[in-house]
């Protein structure tokens, strides 16, 4: 299980490896401080998200990298989170948000939203994530053995 610092460590070792020797330009940022109200973290953008539980654990990393289509074409953080893990808090109304009953334990996320040019990379950036910091929510995805790279 590993915190926000270790989430933002390997990004950082993700985007040396595949953003500042290539694109050259400042490299997206993960945002964490949404208190479960109004627009989702990177929301008009697509992307990587990470849940975390009442301990600051990441139980559970995500893709959100739907193209979208209209007014909402690269929207696909906020459209995979409200489809799948967020829900309207129907206790206080619209634009205030709870986890799905499945995701229960989530207490915060944090979202990473790529560029549309550069969006391409956001499901290299989830595999890489899950196979380092292995969420157990992301079981079904995490590698059963190690890579070898001694053959490379």
């Amino acid at each position: 299980m590993s915190s926000i610092d270790a989430l933002i460590d390997y990004t950082n070792e993700f985007f040396l490896r595949h953003w500042t020797s290539c694109i050259g330009h400042s490299t997206p940022e993960w945002k964490a401080d949404w208190d479960w109200k109004g627009s989702v973290p990177h929301h008009d953008k697509r992307g990587v998200y990470a849940l975390f539980d009442e301990a600051g654990k990441i139980i559970y990393i995500g893709l959100g990298a739907s193209v979208g289509g209209g007014d909402r074409i690269g929207y696909g953080i906020s459209r995979r989170l409200l489809g799948h893990v967020i829900t309207t808090d129907k206790t206080k109304g619209r634009g205030h948000y709870v986890p799905q009953r499945k995701w229960s334990e989530v207490s915060s996320l944090a979202a990473i939203g790529f560029p549309n040019e550069y969006s391409y990379l956001a499901p290299a950036l989830e595999d890489y994530l899950i196979e380092r910091l292995a969420p157990p929510r992301n079981s079904s995805k995490r590698r059963k053995e190690s890579v070898d790279t001694s053959n490379a």
